[in-house]
C-alpha cells in the first residue's frame, strides 16, 4: 500500500506546500487519468492529449504554492486542462474528428457477433465525431458530466462559470447531439 492511500487531495497539497514535494506525484498519480480523458475527449488527438495532459500538470506544479483552497485541488486541475484545450482550440480554429488509429484500434479489439459489433463500433463513432462538433464550450460541460461523471456544481467550479449556464450549455449540448444524431439516422433510411 502507498504511503498517501489514505491522504485526500487537500491533505496532499498542504505537505506539498511544507515541502514535502512527493505528494505532487500523489495527486499526478491520481488525477492524470482522468485529465487524459477530458484532454482527449475535447481535442480528438491522443497525441495533443498527452501534450495538454503533461502542461497541466505542469502548470499546477508551477501554481500550487498559491493555490488558495477555493475549489477542490481535482475542479482547480480541470480547469486548467479545460483552459489549455480551449485555448488550443482556438489556434488551431477547428473541429477535429475523431483520430482513425484510435477507430481502427476499437475495431481490433472487439470480437464477438459482427453485425452487431459493426453497428455499436458505428453508433460510438457517429457519437464521438457529434462530440467532437459541438462548440468547445460545450464539449467540455458534456464531456466532464458524462465522462468524467462530475455534477453542475464541479463543472461550474472548474469552468468558472454559474452553475445555470453550466446547464443550459449542457442541455444545448444534447438538443445538438440529438439533432446531429436524428439527422444522421434520416440520411441512412
Amino acid at each position: 500500500m502507498s504511503r498517501h492511500a489514505g491522504l485526500d487531495d487537500g491533505e496532499l497539497v498542504r505537505r506539498f506546500l511544507e515541502g514535502e514535494r512527493w505528494t505532487f506525484d500523489a495527486l499526478m498519480e491520481r488525477h492524470e487519468k482522468r485529465i487524459h480523458r477530458l484532454a482527449l475527449g475535447m481535442l480528438g488527438d491522443p497525441d495533443a492529449a498527452d501534450d495538454i495532459a503533461q502542461e497541466t500538470f505542469i502548470r499546477a506544479f508551477r501554481a500550487l504554492p498559491s493555490f488558495e483552497f477555493r475549489a477542490s485541488f481535482g475542479t482547480w486541475l480541470h480547469r486548467i486542462a479545460v483552459n489549455l484545450c480551449l485555448s488550443r482550440l482556438r489556434s488551431a480554429r477547428r473541429h477535429p474528428l475523431v483520430a482513425l488509429g484510435d477507430v481502427v484500434r476499437r475495431l481490433r479489439t472487439r470480437r464477438g457477433q459482427p453485425e452487431r459489433d459493426l453497428a455499436r463500433k458505428d453508433l460510438a463513432t457517429r457519437i464521438e465525431r457529434a462530440v467532437a462538433a459541438l462548440p468547445p464550450k460545450q464539449r467540455a460541460v458534456f464531456l466532464m458530466r458524462h465522462r468524467e461523471g462530475l455534477d453542475y456544481g464541479e463543472i461550474a467550479a472548474a469552468l468558472q462559470r454559474s452553475e445555470g449556464g453550466v446547464r443550459a450549455n449542457h442541455f444545448q449540448a444534447l438538443q445538438k447531439l440529438k439533432r446531429e444524431l436524428s439527422d444522421e439516422d434520416a440520411l441512412d433510411d
